[in-house]
């Protein structure tokens, strides 16, 4: 790299109203209305270039009528909201109907390493190799800099970063239905439904692939008009916010509010979360989802799949308990003081949870001659997984994909599979030792994963030519135990 510092300036204007308004003792409304302007991003010194998306034509910061941000402004970031909350007079009022809708827009980021300011003519990439041996140190003076070492046509061998001229920010429409009711025992069940679109979302674009148009391979339509341009470069790293994604969820909860020492709540979760892009910065966790690029720049819909946090069922259990026995307490009231700071004020806490696998995407070698950044593998079976761990074992079966043939794309799907599951159960036990009746000290004892159940990680791979396709050979979250002393005062 040869620019040095760059540095990129953005400002943000919002304006909004919001009210909210009791229609009538059992029915309030919450209304209101956002709007947002994120201005484009600029380089302070206009060290930034962009290309025709379908030209080529180099377009400069601030030059030749072309905008400083080098992508078009967006002003139409309107986010009305509305929610309500019902409680009918049938069922003695223990019954809370609650909804709301809303639109909420953001700017996403997009990966400093695809910015403009990355272009040829302010930005060159280049290597020198030193070979003491053949004397062919380059002639250069220390005052040169990096730049003396192989001066060369910026654009031999670039990385084009391409923005799509209207990069706007993403768009996501929430909403939710959910009812409470009051049951005995200071308890609340809650169950509801809860929703998510989100559009315009930044992708990660692979436009230098070619396309392949029945069985045979034609030259991108990116940058097409400039073909000397084409010609040079190596890669194109584009940008656009076309990515779409959608969430649905069933949510219940049963809550004990604290009393007669006791607290917990219960919750359980079934959700489908689907997406055509995983953004720029990848899967994470124990996800093995979709590519960061398509397979098919020419072929969205094949991209729709389960996205990286999609976990169908989801069980979370927590509670706080103070032991009775001790002063105060029910039993034990009476002990002397000896007594009691043994037996006496314990308090016990902890939470169990349990989820089902992350998808998991098959993929293969590309054998489409499109210069694709990803590839998927060819499906010629029902898959049998054993579901087995350890090391020469499959938790998925291989003999149910294929790599694609020649000028083709593998016919598997994004996020068809599934990794393992997880159980864990923490656990604490907390005593207060009393000096004063402000300073004391506290002893708690902590265990995560108390079980030690065995969390295992995502197979080691997904594609199938890999030896270890399909092996789960690795855990995380181990049992841990730990004691603390805290003194209050």
């Amino acid at each position: 790299m040869s620019s040095g510092t760059w540095g990129q300036r953005a400002t943000i204007y919002g304006i909004y109203g919001q009210d909210d308004w009791r229609v009538t003792d059992n029915l309030t409304l919450n209304l209101g209305l956002r709007w947002e302007y994120h201005t484009p991003l600029v380089e302070v010194e206009d060290r930034q270039a962009n290309f025709g998306l379908f030209t080529g034509q180099l377009e400069l910061a601030g030059k030749d009528g072309n905008s400083r941000a080098l992508y078009n402004p967006y002003k139409k970031d309107f986010q009305p909201r509305i929610g309500f909350a019902w409680t009918p007079d049938a069922l003695g009022k223990k019954l809370v109907a609650r909804g709301a809708y809303t639109i909420s827009s953001f700017m996403e980021g997009t990966g400093t390493n695809l910015r403009l300011p990355l272009n040829p003519p302010f930005e060159a990439e280049f290597e020198t190799v030193y070979q003491a041996s053949l004397l062919n140190l380059p002639t250069t003076n220390l005052d040169q800099g990096l730049s003396g070492l192989n001066p060369k046509n910026p654009y031999v061998g670039a990385n084009i970063r391409l923005w799509d001229p209207n990069v706007r920010p993403a768009e996501t429409q929430q909403w939710n239905f959910t009812l409470e009711y009051q049951l005995p025992a200071n308890n609340v069940l809650s169950v509801g439904y809860v929703g998510q679109h989100g559009t315009h979302l930044i992708a990660a674009m692979p436009f230098f692939q070619k396309q392949l148009i029945n069985g045979q391979v034609f030259p991108s339509p990116y940058l097409a008009g400039n073909p000397t341009l084409v010609s040079q470069i190596t890669q194109i790293s584009g940008t656009q916010s076309g990515a779409n994604q959608k969430y649905n969820s069933m949510q219940t909860s049963l809550h004990k509010r604290f009393s007669s020492g006791i607290e917990y709540q219960i919750s359980y979760t079934w959700s489908h979360g689907m997406s055509d892009s995983i953004g720029y910065y990848g899967d994470g966790g124990q996800s093995g989802s979709q590519s960061a690029y398509m397979q098919n720049l020419y072929d969205r819909r094949a991209e729709w799949g389960p996205f990286l946090a999609d976990s169908r069922h989801n069980f979370v259990a927590s509670y706080y308990y103070e032991l009775p026995f001790g002063k105060g307490r029910k039993f034990g009231s009476n002990l002397n003081r000896g007594v009691d700071a043994v037996l006496g004020g314990w308090e016990m806490g902890g939470n169990f949870s349990a989820h089902t696998g992350f998808p998991l995407t098959i993929k293969a070698t590309d054998r489409s001659n499109t210069l694709a950044r990803s590839a998927r593998a060819n499906v010629i079976g029902v898959p049998n997984d054993s579901h087995i761990v350890g090391p020469g074992n499959h938790w998925l079966d291989v003999s149910a994909y294929s790599q694609p043939v020649a000028f083709t794309f593998g016919n598997a799907g994004t996020g068809t599979e599934r990794g393992p599951g997880a159980a864990i159960f923490n656990l604490s036990l907390s005593k207060r030792f009393a000096l004063t009746e402000h300073k004391y000290f506290e002893l708690r004892g902590e265990a995560f994963n108390l079980a030690n159940h065995p969390v295992f990680n995502s197979p080691i791979s997904q594609t199938i030519t890999a030896s270890t396709f399909g092996e789960v050979s690795s855990t995380q979250g181990e049992r841990s135990v730990q004691v603390v002393a805290k003194f209050y005062f």
